[in-house]
């Protein structure tokens, strides 16, 4: 069995080169302790939570590896911003590489499973997260070996409250959405990088969740709720989901899918 954690992003700005392995994001993220683990399968396709469930970074990544089946399980809520998807892919590849014995390492996987999320536009930096695992700052964009972070050993439980989806592919194809989130996205990956801690880490997403145009009202609201009770929160990129510290008591004036998880340094289990 292969884990890996799910990634939550905090800041990004999308980088799309004709090459994918060139494409990718700055930004800021984090992996938790909750994520995918996948197992070889005797069967064909993939089975996500017992059922036939189409991922297509995992499809591509069995294609690449010629392998016909992965069986993945997750608790965690799909298309809500936890590079679900991502995780399944690196999960899946690392899982049929190991089991195979095909002598990949762990970098050319982590790079194939990051192609595979580009071609499908459904991520563009949670591969690279997931590789390096804790709260990660990406500085340039790329597939794991061709990009460069900066990797920050900070501990905190974090509170999530799931309202619903958001299309990764709709806002990477909108050219407005788009130049919109690159340039609030450089402008607060600097502001972190001046002062990296998790209070700067939650002024900064916050920050910009509202000049990219991502946060809509709802999501306003559990923020400014969470923040007059004293505690810390941000939207998570890209979902209707909100994370926060100490965000329990004021989520529980909401409905949706709550939940919460560690900030964890290990992105990869096998």
């Amino acid at each position: 069995m292969t884990f890996v954690s799910a990634s939550v992003t905090a800041i990004f700005s999308p980088f799309i080169h004709e090459r994918p392995e060139k494409s990718g994001s700055y930004g800021v993220g984090f992996t938790i302790d909750s994520g995918v683990e996948a197992r070889l399968s005797d069967g064909d396709g993939i089975l996500l939570n017992g059922k036939k469930f189409l991922i297509s970074p995992v499809e591509i990544v069995l294609e690449e590896l010629d392998e016909s089946g992965i069986t993945l399980e997750t608790d965690l809520p799909i298309s809500c911003g936890f590079g679900v998807s991502g995780a399944s892919a690196l999960a899946s590849g690392i899982e049929v590489s190991v089991r195979r014995n095909l002598g990949l390492s762990l970098m050319e996987v982590a790079d194939l499973a990051h192609k595979a999320e580009v071609l499908c536009r459904t991520g563009l930096g949670d591969v690279v997260t997931q590789f390096h695992g804790g709260v990660v700052a990406r500085i340039k964009p790329g597939s794991p070996s061709k990009s460069e972070v900066r990797r920050y050993p900070f501990s905190q439980k974090i509170d999530f409250l799931v309202l619903g989806k958001i299309s990764t592919r709709d806002v990477l194809e909108d050219e407005i959405k788009r130049e919109n989130v690159r340039k609030a996205g450089k402008k607060y990956l600097k502001e972190f990088l001046k002062s990296p801690s998790t209070d700067n880490l939650f002024r900064c997403s916050k920050l910009f969740a509202v000049e990219s145009g991502l946060m809509d009202d709802e999501i306003a609201d559990v923020i400014e709720a969470v923040e007059s009770g004293g505690g810390m929160a941000s939207m998570v990129m890209l979902g209707r989901a909100v994370f926060a510290v100490n965000g329990k008591k004021a989520f529980d004036e909401f409905k949706g899918q709550k939940f919460s998880a560690k900030i964890t340094t290990c992105g990869v289990k096998i």
